[in-house]
C-alpha cells in the first residue's frame, strides 16, 4: 500500500510540475508562481527516490530516505514563494496590519504542538523522532506566510485575493505530509494512504488555481 500510495502523489505532483513548467517558465512571467512549479517538482521526485526504494527492497519505515527532501523541498519552496516575492507587496511593516503577523503565528504554534504530541511524547523510534523534528523546522516558516497570506486584508495590487485559495492548499498540504509521517512511524498503510491521497489532490488542483489566480492579478 505504501507503493500505491507513493504512486499516486508522484503521478499528481509530476502533472502538476508539467503543467507549471509550460505555463510559467517562459520570459515575463511571475516568479512565486515559477517557484510553487519547482515545490511540486521536489514532491514529484521526492516521491519517485521513494518508489524505487521500494521496488528495490528498500525499507522506508526504518530508514532515511532520499524521498523525504522532497517533502522539505517543497516547504522551501512554499516559503520563497511567499516571503520572496509576494510579502513585501502586501506588508508595509505598519502598525495597521500588526494583528495580521500576530495571528499568523496560530499556523506555526500548531506545526509545534503536533510535533510535540505526534512525534516527541510518542513512543516511536528516534528516527522519526529526528525525521518529524526536521520537517517541523521547515514547516515553521511556511506555514507562517501561507496562513498570513490566507488572512491578510486586500490590498492596491489585488494579491492576496488571487492567492488565497493556493494559501489555504499550502496549509492543507503541511498538515497532510505531517500526518503522513506520523502515520509512517506506526506503519499505519491505511492513514498513510489517506493522506497521499490528499496530497495528490493538492497537487493537481494547485496550479490550475496559480494560473487562475495569475491571471486575475494581471487583469
Amino acid at each position: 500500500m505504501y507503493l500505491i500510495a507513493n504512486i499516486i502523489v508522484c503521478v499528481c505532483a509530476l502533472i502538476g510540475f508539467i503543467f507549471g513548467g509550460i505555463k510559467f517558465f517562459r520570459p515575463r512571467q511571475a516568479l512565486y508562481a515559477q517557484m510553487i512549479t519547482l515545490s511540486l517538482g521536489c514532491i514529484a521526485f521526492g516521491r519517485l527516490f521513494t518508489i524505487v526504494s521500494l521496488l528495490t527492497g528498500g525499507n522506508i519505515i526504518n530508514n532515511v530516505q532520499i524521498g523525504f527532501l522532497g517533502m522539505i523541498g517543497s516547504l522551501m519552496f512554499f516559503f520563497s514563494s511567499n516571503f520572496g516575492t509576494v510579502d513585501s507587496l502586501l506588508d508595509d511593516r505598519s502598525k495597521a496590519f500588526l494583528k495580521y503577523r500576530l495571528i499568523a503565528f496560530a499556523a506555526p504554534v500548531a506545526v509545534i504542538v503536533m510535533y510535540v504530541l505526534l512525534f516527541l511524547m510518542s513512543d516511536i523510534s528516534i528516527l522519526w523522532k529526528i525525521q518529524g523534528g526536521v520537517l517541523a523546522l521547515f514547516a515553521l516558516p511556511a506555514s507562517y506566510f501561507n496562513l498570513k497570506h490566507l488572512i491578510f486584508p486586500d490590498v492596491d495590487f489585488g494579491v492576496v485575493r488571487c492567492l488565497r485559495p493556493y494559501n489555504l492548499l499550502a496549509l492543507i498540504y503541511t498538515a497532510a505530509i505531517f500526518t503522513e509521517c506520523y502515520a509512517m512511524s506506526r506503519d499505519n498503510e491505511v492513514l498513510t494512504l489517506v493522506c497521499c491521497c490528499i496530497t495528490g489532490i493538492i497537487t493537481v488542483a494547485m496550479m490550475p488555481l496559480i494560473v487562475r489566480g495569475n491571471k486575475k492579478w494581471r487583469t
